[in-house]
């Protein structure tokens, strides 16, 4: 039972009682007051409930129990492709200032390997199959459901991400290669009922918007939308129950998308990276709702 139920519940079994101890002909204490209910507490439960469903709802499908999520803690080094200088400039801008704002590293303006790439292309599943059939890359890096969602599926866009799995310690786990060789790595202590052994860090992503769908999107829409994919594993908001996001920004049932991150991201990505990021995912996704509540307060 909730807490607020059990609360109304109480009031409900304690009342007979209490007016039963009142002398008769008294009314019960409190009796002018009797059109007030005990529903705060219950209500607040209902709202973080729908703001953690709304997190798990653009978090793409991992063992949130048990698993941490991925988030991008090396050096980032965004860069873009497909764009005249100008607006490649503003977008690169916008990343680094967000990756600033929640404390991910960042590698020297200018002087680095793009590690974040933010590509405008014909046609990114097409793109991807190029890619594929050079490097056998995502037959090593990604699951076969993953590689089939890239390579097979339709969509607008399309997004690869290379997640590196670590010890808490900073020992890489080596990849599964099959079903009777399981990774292992060993280090002292570390996990916890909130808390796993291991880390998930991402350190490569390729976001690939189709041309056709950039079209009558605004830069800074196109830069919130990318952050939201490359700095977590997230995918489109979706649906009459999507969160208010900038996750939306190609959904086509017709509401107008938002003009950039909403308090909905930015309470996501702050949940995200406060803290360790060994935290299981499910116990972040449960913090959207806090920091939302501290970002709605902040404007009043």
């Amino acid at each position: 039972m909730k807490p607020g139920c059990l609360a109304v519940a109480l009031v409900a079994l304690l009342a007979p009682s209490a007016l039963a101890a009142q002398p008769a002909g008294q009314p019960a204490q409190g009796e002018a007051k009797s059109d007030i209910v005990v529903t705060g507490h219950e209500r607040k439960v209902e709202q973080e409930e729908k703001v953690t469903r709304e997190a798990r709802s653009v978090t793409r499908e991992t063992d949130l129990r048990n698993e941490p999520l991925a988030r991008f803690d090396d050096r980032a080094c965004p860069g873009v492709v497909g764009l005249t200088q100008d607006f490649a400039e503003q977008i690169v801008g916008r990343f680094r200032e967000v990756a600033e704002e929640y404390h991910i590293p960042l590698a020297p303006n200018g002087n680095c390997d793009p590690n974040i790439v933010i590509a405008v292309v014909e046609d990114g599943r097409a793109v991807l199959r190029q890619f594929q059939d050079k490097t056998r890359e995502l037959s090593i890096e990604l699951t076969p459901g993953e590689r089939h969602e890239l390579l097979d599926e339709p969509g607008p866009v399309k997004v690869y991400s290379v997640v590196q799995r670590r010890m808490q310690n900073g020992a890489t786990m080596p990849k599964r290669q099959n079903l009777l060789d399981i990774p292992s790595a060993t280090m002292e202590g570390g996990q916890s009922l909130i808390s796993t052994a291991t880390e998930q860090h991402i350190v490569k992503v390729v976001v690939l918007i189709n041309r056709d769908a950039a079209v009558g999107k605004s830069l800074s829409q196109l830069s919130d939308y990318s952050i939201m994919r490359a700095l977590a594993q997230t995918r489109d908001a979706t649906g009459g129950d999507a969160p208010d996001s900038i996750l939306s920004l190609f959904d086509t049932g017709g509401q107008a998308p938002p003009a950039g991150l909403t308090d909905f991201d930015r309470a996501y990505l702050t949940a995200l990276y406060e803290g360790p990021p060994h935290v299981k995912g499910l116990s972040k996704l449960m913090r959207v709702n806090h920091h939302l509540e501290k970002i709605e307060a902040g404007k009043e």
